[in-house]
């Protein structure tokens, strides 16, 4: 798939709803049945325990955008939530919905600039053939700098195929912990992701575009294939596959994964510093792999355990 990394599937979503295509077509051709999953016995649910001097925090891996069919969960991330009393996420998503109109400005030029002035020929009709089925027109596709066009194509992309927002598990237990009174907390402003893509050299934000478009048909089959990973547990097989949708972007790698693992353990140290239980809720690719949260944390003397759930 485009190296359109798990924990901005949502983002890039919220920037596709900003634009507002009118006739975006149903799902159709894409959409493939998927039965809810199964956990064996052997296999551990998307869970981590981390405990200091009698308080613990869950860390758990999500998966932004999901199928319907995902559901029900293992109970052990139900439990685990359940038994904390505060639950942090990426950022408030009440934050990220109110601000699609910002992602937007940030994601479009600014006066007379356009997409065509920066790729090729080649690349605009492609993106043109590309977009126009999914509602989105020449004037809004021209006015997109190379970060958003290659986001908002992923996003209907995996949209179309049936993978929602509203199914996936961080806005899942959002609306929950909203409606039991958890506090909440955010690891991270919209402003924080946006920066992640628009802080990019324009050099960079073309390579993102164009890879993405050589890689746009696979795209729902490697979604497909880490949410299987997500849903039977295999988090070092899902490292890998998150691993290798980046080879080739160093720096996007830099900006979508360490940078902000390495600014969030401030956040989760608070949590462990506090007296009562927490749960972390980010994305799966944040947990798995070397300058992951959880090695940043076993680094500096945690106890980080892969855990069953709270109870």
């Amino acid at each position: 798939m485009p190296p359109l990394h798990l924990s901005l599937f949502r983002f890039a979503l919220l920037l596709a709803l900003a634009a507002g295509p009118a006739t975006a077509p149903p799902a159709a051709a894409w959409v493939v049945e998927a039965p809810a999953p199964t956990w064996a016995p052997e296999d551990d649910p998307p869970l981590w325990i981390v405990t200091h001097e009698g308080t613990t925090v869950y860390l758990m891996g999500s998966v932004h955008m999901l199928r319907p069919e995902a559901y029900p969960l293992d109970e052990a991330l139900t439990r685990a939530f359940e038994a904390s009393r505060t639950v942090a996420f990426e950022l408030d998503l009440a934050e990220m919905q109110a601000g699609a109109a910002a992602m937007m400005q940030r994601g479009s030029f600014q006066g007379a600039e356009s997409l065509r002035d920066h790729v090729s020929g080649e690349t605009f009709e492609e993106l043109e053939a590309r977009m126009g089925p999914l509602g989105i027109p020449p004037p809004l596709l021209e006015g997109m700098k190379p970060w958003m066009a290659a986001l908002l194509l992923s996003a209907l992309i995996v949209q179309e195929a049936g993978f929602e927002a509203e199914s996936g598990i961080d806005l899942h237990f959002y609306e929950l912990a909203r409606e039991g009174g958890k506090e909440i907390v955010a690891l991270e402003t919209l402003e924080d992701q946006i920066d992640v893509f628009d802080g990019l050299p324009l050099e960079a934000q073309v390579a993102y575009l164009e890879t993405t478009l050589d890689e746009l048909d696979d795209a729902v089959d490697r979604l497909e294939e880490m949410t299987a990973l997500w849903e039977t547990g295999r988090a070092e097989e899902l490292a890998h596959v998150l691993n290798e949708s980046l080879e080739g972007h160093p720096e996007l790698e830099e900006r979508i994964l360490h940078q902000r693992n390495r600014n969030w353990i401030p956040h989760i140290e608070e949590l462990l510093a506090g007296p009562d239980t927490a749960i972390v809720i980010v994305g799966m690719g944040h947990l798995v792999g070397e300058g992951s949260v959880i090695h940043l944390l076993r680094e500096r003397g945690y106890q980080v355990e892969r855990g069953g759930g709270g109870g």
